[in-house]
């Protein structure tokens, strides 16, 4: 990181441990931008809908449940000029003291009514010269949804061609600086994104939300598919070195000792599938390119269910992905 951005970061910590109230309000971004008539916006789909093959398993819950069409909510960039942008613990941020609901995520609305109680927002600004872009999500901690919800974003900004000097985004775990690092960003225009951090930029630029549905559906995630095609050719293209200069087992087994689902007898388990030819990997301790490389070179994956599945999107066709599920799931 460079000396400037040590510098943005440290000036943040500060400032957070000076808070005042501050009340927040709930808009809609069309009513965020007659507020803000500075600021603008780009369309970057128009009823978007997504169809996918029939759930194969629990017919009579599957379109109730796990529908095969999706109507995804209208995706936008926005750009605001001379804008604050304050990071809530909820893991949403609010810009000019505001909510714009077309961030939120799975119809998952933390506040109540037009505006809601007041916040403590950090008392010290720290400004930032040029354009930020701003990503940030409810779950990006978990490996499936900063694969699949965060570096959806990343492509949106990337295929349209949108410049940025710094990127504000979530930077605590491995899996995330190496995934930026293969997605070519710069490390030094990367700000850390921190609880309570309040900055004001030049420009905030803005994504919308990239996976939120018009019709909920409660129990599956669905995501906009050429945003993950081009999140996996933009990976793939980076690792290719690794992937054609390795060898990597046809049959893999995912391992599941850690974690909310653990499974406390996988020893058990992988004993029928050993003899079969399969080798066993923990994921967590694999990185990035080398568990991308993992799933694009297996013909056969055998896993409990988890977020390292998510490295379904690096398989290729006709791959045969077995997923074991236990009581909890």
């Amino acid at each position: 990181m460079s000396k400037v951005l040590c510098k943005i970061v440290a000036l943040a910590l500060l400032a957070i441990t000076s808070l005042q109230a501050t009340r927040i309000y709930q808009k809609s971004m069309m009513e965020f931008m007659a507020d803000f008539p500075q600021a603008s916006y780009l369309q970057c789909t128009k009823n978007y809908c997504s169809s996918y093959a029939p759930f194969p398993l629990y017919q009579e819950l599957a379109q109730r449940f796990f529908p095969s069409k999706i109507n995804f909510n209208d995706i936008f960039i926005m750009n605001i000029p001379n804008a604050t942008a304050y990071f809530d613990k909820s893991d949403y941020v609010f810009i000019n003291n505001c909510f714009i609901k077309e961030i939120q995520v799975k119809d998952l609305n933390f506040f109540q009514g037009k505006d809601f109680t007041e916040q403590d927002v950090a008392q010290n600004v720290i400004k930032i010269p040029g354009r930020v872009a701003i990503v940030a999500h409810l779950y990006s901690d978990c490996y499936g949804h900063w694969l699949f919800d965060v570096l959806s974003q990343l492509s949106l900004l990337d295929l349209h061609n949108v410049e940025y000097d710094y990127l504000c985004i979530p930077y605590g775990e491995n899996f995330m600086q190496e995934s930026l690092d293969l997605f070519h960003i710069d490390r030094r225009k990367i700000i850390p994104l921190t609880v309570g951090m309040c900055i004001q930029a030049d420009v905030i630029i803005l994504p919308t939300s990239t996976s939120q549905e018009n019709v909920h559906a409660q129990c599956a995630n669905y995501f906009v598919d050429f945003l993950l095609q081009y999140t996996r050719k933009k990976m793939l293209e980076s690792i290719k070195n690794i992937v054609f200069k390795r060898d990597f087992p046809e049959k893999i087994f995912i391992s599941r000792k850690s974690g909310r689902r653990a499974v406390p007898n996988e020893d058990e388990v992988f004993e029928l599938f050993k003899p079969l030819g399969f080798c066993r990997y923990e994921l967590g301790k694999l990185p990035v390119a080398e568990q991308i490389a993992l799933f694009y070179n297996a013909k056969i994956i055998v896993s409990f269910a988890g977020s390292g599945g998510a490295n379904i999107l690096f398989c290729k066709p006709k791959t045969h992905y077995i997923e074991i599920t236990q009581k909890m799931v």
